[in-house]
């Protein structure tokens, strides 16, 4: 049974919409899905009832995926099983959600200095978060570059001459949040960390509840390390594709990037 706990929306910043996902993990025989939008849960009642319109050949997780800051990395945080009802974590989701529409106007008026002059639609506050990707692919569709991933390269990486640092949580702050939201907290893409000492450091400092040990980041020599250290500390283990349906950003369509349900079934049967 294949699973992919690591999806992204259009109530964020993938191309598809909650329905289109639960479509598309229905074809490719994923049978569990999160839909984990970086800083809103707005995507999961659509996904719900697509699935519903599906027999439940798909269930669907309601999960998020919130940004943090710790020392000089930026830190993800997935949270599984939250109740969308928990105002507390609803109210900070809109907060970061505002403190990206002025991160994205600053950005703006950045590039249009450097002479690159696009429009990107601000975000709804019950709609998607608005980030570097959405600026990325305005550059991309106005002809400036070919790929989004030339845009980062070029302007938007961390330091670049278009980057404007995006208002963060704390990894403890977040944590608390999922967790009064009935919820569990999973360390994501450890890979990704510049510092390659700061999973092991906040698996020691912070209550996560699990580790992303599947994820495209991820080598096989690393996976096992992720593995073995969240065996070794009692972790849950979860994993996905991290899917954004950006053309040039792997994996390219559901299903290309596989996890096994046994590999993550402590996530998915959680109580």
């Amino acid at each position: 049974m294949l699973v992919d706990l690591h999806t992204h929306s259009t109530f964020s910043d993938g191309r598809y919409t909650p329905t289109m996902l639960v479509e598309e993990a229905a074809e490719q025989g994923i049978s569990v899905l999160a839909v984990t939008d970086h800083d809103s849960w707005n995507g999961a009642d659509e996904a719900q009832v697509a699935a519903a319109r599906l027999g439940g050949r798909v269930r669907v997780l309601t999960g998020v995926e919130l940004g943090t800051q710790y020392e000089n990395d930026s830190v993800h945080i997935l949270g599984y099983h939250v109740r969308t009802d928990c105002l507390a974590l609803q109210n900070k989701m809109d907060e970061m959600r505002h403190a990206r529409e002025r991160r994205l106007y600053e950005m703006l008026a950045k590039l249009d200095a450097l002479g690159y002059h696009v429009a990107v639609e601000a975000c709804d506050p019950r709609n998607r978060a608005v980030g570097r990707p959405h600026v990325a692919k305005a550059l991309v569709a106005k002809g400036y570059f070919a790929t989004v991933q030339q845009v980062f390269d070029a302007l938007l990486r961390r330091g670049g001459p278009a980057y404007v640092p995006q208002p963060k949580l704390l990894p403890d702050e977040a944590v608390a949040l999922i967790h009064a939201a009935g919820g569990i907290a999973v360390l994501a893409h450890p890979s990704e960390l510049a510092d390659s000492t700061l999973p092991e450091r906040l698996l020691s400092s912070v209550p996560f509840d699990g580790l992303e040990v599947y994820h495209p980041s991820a080598d096989e020599t690393a996976r096992r390390h992720w593995l073995e250290l969240a065996h070794s500390r009692g972790l849950l283990v979860s994993g996905g594709s991290d899917f954004h349906a950006i053309p040039d950003r792997f994996p390219p369509h559901l299903g290309v990037w596989q996890v096994e349900y046994n590999d993550v079934k402590g996530v998915i049967e959680w109580k």
